[in-house]
């Protein structure tokens, strides 16, 4: 029996070896890479190497700069001319006010009109800033009197004379509150202006 067990057992490690060579030669070279996943692993390295590889070279031949072209004849003919130095340039300065938002009042009853109007001072100079913030709510106070007044009929009929009508009142009554000598509001405009 004991001869009978290593005749099986030989039987068996012949089988064995004959089921490896065979498995072997059906995977050839590829099988051999793939069959264990270190080996899976570094092709995938080497792959993601050459992808990176092919794309960088890609990039830079696309975004190589292109020789500059000959200057067309009509630039070549004009005369080099010196610029002069562009004169300095006058700074403005704006005083801004919030909004205002009142209904429209005729024979003192309200009407179901609104206007919002938002006012700019153009300043003469930057020290005039200090003096209208002195006198800040005796001008919104002068603006808001000015605005009370005027009825939809005052405001819709020619509405751009009638801006030109507040503007002029408020510049008047503006440069009445300000010191002599500190400069003067030089004009009044809207950032928003809206009958509603």
């Amino acid at each position: 029996m004991a001869e009978d067990n290593r005749d099986e057992a030989a039987e068996l490690e012949r089988l064995l070896s004959e089921a490896d060579a065979q498995e072997t030669a059906e995977k050839g070279i590829v099988g051999k890479l793939f069959s264990s996943k270190k080996a899976t692993m570094i092709t995938l390295a080497v792959l993601l190497v050459l992808l990176v590889g092919v794309g960088a070279g890609v990039y830079f031949f696309l975004m190589e700069e292109k020789p500059a072209e000959a200057p067309a004849a009509e630039e070549v003919e004009k005369p080099v001319v010196e610029e002069e130095p562009a004169e300095a340039v006058e700074k403005i300065y704006i005083f801004k006010f919030r909004n205002f938002f009142l209904p429209l009042r005729e024979n003192g009853k309200e009407t179901g009109k609104f206007i919002s109007v938002t006012p700019n001072l153009r300043l003469s100079n930057a020290t005039m800033y200090k003096e209208i913030s002195k006198v800040q709510a005796l001008i919104r106070k002068n603006i808001y009197l000015i605005l009370k007044r005027k009825t939809p009929k005052d405001l819709l009929e020619n509405k751009s004379e009638a801006k030109e009508r507040i503007k002029r009142e408020i510049l008047t009554a503006s440069n009445a509150l300000l010191l002599s000598g500190t400069g003067t509001i030089n004009d009044v405009f809207f950032t928003q202006f809206i009958i509603k």
